[in-house]
């Protein structure tokens, strides 16, 4: 956010640097996703093909 209004060279290292040893930012931080619940395993299906589970999973690395 700070790019948006200000430029100068190494500002990245710089801001993370700053950023990094801030301790009491890092420590009440706001956490803007939605904490996540706990694991819950799948239903056990009664008969053969009664339920279909698929996972999708995004962004993975290219083979090469």
């Amino acid at each position: 956010m700070v790019t948006r209004n200000f430029w100068w060279p190494g500002i990245t290292k710089k801001v993370k640097k700053y950023i990094e040893s801030y301790d009491i930012y890092q420590r009440n931080k706001n956490h803007t996703e939605a904490l996540v619940g706990k694991l819950m395993p799948n239903i056990v299906p009664e008969k053969p093909w009664s339920h279909i589970a698929v996972d999708f999973i995004t962004k993975l690395p290219l083979v090469q």
